[in-house]
């Protein structure tokens, strides 16, 4: 399904596949980051413990997400290796925000 290049949603559709098909966003910003604001429901694992993670998110559909698309991009190439089925949310929060989509602030 995944070539070698990582394939993007927009917010929209980011936030559909989130409520409808079961897809799970993951923010991988650092904690100081997300504190500002995230997706609700969202998990948080941020870019440097990824790796470290990646077994928690085996078997799940992933959405990554960051500030604007380019560390979610890295992680969604890092998901594909480890043979995880992820999409990475184009423009990032910057994205989410200008949307108008709902964020939750905090950790």
């Amino acid at each position: 399904m995944f070539g070698l290049g990582t394939r993007s949603v927009d917010v929209r559709t980011a936030q559909r596949l989130s409520t409808e098909d079961g897809y799970v966003i993951v923010d991988v910003r650092s904690k100081l980051e997300r504190k500002e604001g995230h997706p609700p429901g969202s998990l948080h694992v941020s870019l440097e413990s990824l790796d470290k993670r990646m077994r928690a998110l085996e078997g799940r559909k992933v959405l990554a997400i960051c500030r604007s698309g380019n560390r979610s991009g890295r992680a969604v190439r890092m998901l594909h290796h480890h043979g995880i089925e992820a999409l990475n949310v184009k423009g990032g929060m910057l994205a989410w925000n200008r949307a108008g989509l709902p964020t939750k602030k905090g950790s």
